[in-house]
């Protein structure tokens, strides 16, 4: 049998270790990993002697606006920039115009989206007590997972955010009775509105304007505050529940008790948490705003001691982009600005660059954006895996390359509200990302087209 494609010479990298060896592909799926001298015969062939080839990365947590807000990210320039950063498949959140909350509305995003997706695609259902008729039917339709903001919706954005927030722990306790029948995870952003009303109000009658306003304004106890509080509700219905970026390390330390007493608890932080500290809203004000806000030294500290230990699951990027016109200037009125960072195409090489510098290991990057996130999810072992009969999606890496994060580079409409990485040092890079058999992006430049991707829902 002649392959299609067949990688030779690269380390392949799982959670349990690298080994030299290759892999071969045939019809979108893997066919045999093996050492290079078992290979088959190949139509193509990739040398990657100097490279790692890791299973597919799957970003936990993004948001591409459409439809609604196009000006901000397109589903084209969105996935056009996670092929450029070595994602195979994202996760997309419900908040869109309309949001989804409905199955008819999960099912037309799917019809829209489809076509312009250059990746493939999982679609997050919003769920809250306006839904909660539409919860199992939104499963039904293939919902890869729920998402539940415990704040407000975003003042001047309400109709982005039907169906998705719910501050009132009552109401929530119902949601989480109905998302519990459905076996799929249920994602929740974690922050205490009361708590956040008060500390914001006190900060701002002191006048202030600048970056670490925002951070004073949204202390860690609002985040753990509410992650008891959803953790609870879990435990009384018995949700699958993910607490969504965690930035507070006590959030994490309640997860890992959670996990203890054999609740199905998990935890999602991102690569801005993990490679940046509040000091960022000193330099870029709005460019480095978003909820949670970034924290200290110490934190960040923390949160690398919790993940190396294995209490952080996954990492996402919550991709949130914005225009900078939006953004303002870096030392404009913190409040006036939206939160929210792009990522998409940092993701892998912050993470990289933190391998270098020795803050984890490959497997331990593998385990946390290829395959813990595909057993999460209800992919595995289709995705998220390096073994024959998995889908052939693939991310390869050179992690010896060395370059300077310049925003004019990306692919992402927010390149120019990427400034918070600009003058960034990094070691590593993806430099050829397979989707399903076919190579979408080779050497920074993407070659994949609209339609590629596809619609993925939980086995």
């Amino acid at each position: 049998m002649i392959a299609d494609l067949v990688i030779r010479g690269g380390t392949l990298v799982t959670s349990e270790g690298a080994r030299r060896g290759g892999v071969a592909i045939a019809d979108g799926k893997i066919t045999a990993v093996d050492r290079d001298g078992l290979l088959p015969a190949a139509r193509e062939t990739i040398d990657a002697t100097a490279w790692y080839v890791l299973p597919g990365v799957i970003d936990t947590h993004v948001h591409l606006r459409e439809p609604g807000r196009l000006e901000r990210e397109d589903w084209i320039t969105g996935t056009r920039a996670a092929a450029a950063g070595g994602i195979t498949t994202i996760l997309e959140m419900p908040i869109a115009i309309p949001p989804v909350h409905t199955a008819a509305i999960l099912r037309d995003r799917a019809a829209i989206v489809g076509p312009r997706s250059i990746v493939n695609f999982g679609l997050y259902a919003g769920a809250n007590p306006d839904n909660l008729d539409e919860i199992e039917a939104l499963a039904a339709a293939g919902a890869i997972a729920f998402k539940t903001f415990r704040t407000d919706p975003v003042p001047g954005r309400e109709t982005e955010f039907i169906g998705i927030c719910c501050p009132d722990a009552g109401d929530m306790l119902r949601v989480m009775e109905r998302t519990s029948r459905t076996g799929l995870l249920h994602v929740v952003h974690c922050e205490e509105q009361q708590i956040i009303d008060r500390t914001t109000a006190a900060v701002r009658a002191g006048g202030r304007r600048d970056g670490r306003a925002h951070a004073a304004a949204r202390p860690p106890v609002a985040e753990t505050a509410s992650v008891a509080q959803s953790i609870a509700l879990a435990s009384a219905t018995g949700a699958r529940l993910q607490i969504a970026h965690v930035s507070a390390a006590d959030a994490v330390d309640m997860v890992a008790a959670a996990k203890d007493r054999g609740l199905r608890v998990t935890a999602e932080t991102c690569p801005h948490y993990l490679m940046l500290t509040d000091g960022a809203l000193d330099a870029w004000g709005p460019y480095a705003k978003c909820n949670p806000p970034l924290r200290d030294g110490a934190a960040v500290d923390r949160l690398w001691n919790a993940f190396r230990g294995g209490r952080i699951d996954v990492i996402g990027t919550d991709h949130s982009p914005f225009l900078p016109e939006e953004k303002g200037a870096p030392d404009g009125d913190i409040w006036a600005a939206p939160p929210g960072l792009p990522g998409l195409e940092e993701f892998l090489p912050l993470m990289l660059t933190a391998v270098h510098e020795e803050r984890l290991t490959l497997p331990q990057l593998v385990r946390a954006v290829s395959e813990t996130p595909a057993r999460l999810f209800g992919l595995w072992p289709r995705k998220g895996a390096l073994v024959a009969g998995a889908d052939a999606d693939i991310t390869i890496v050179d992690a010896t390359a060395e370059w300077v994060h310049d925003h004019t580079r990306l692919y992402t409409k927010a390149r120019d509200a990427a400034l918070v990485y600009d003058g960034m040092r990094f070691r590593g890079v993806a430099v050829m990302t397979i989707v399903r058999g076919r190579v979408v992006m080779r050497g920074g430049r993407v070659t994949g087209e609209p339609g590629w991707g596809e619609w993925v829902r939980p086995a």
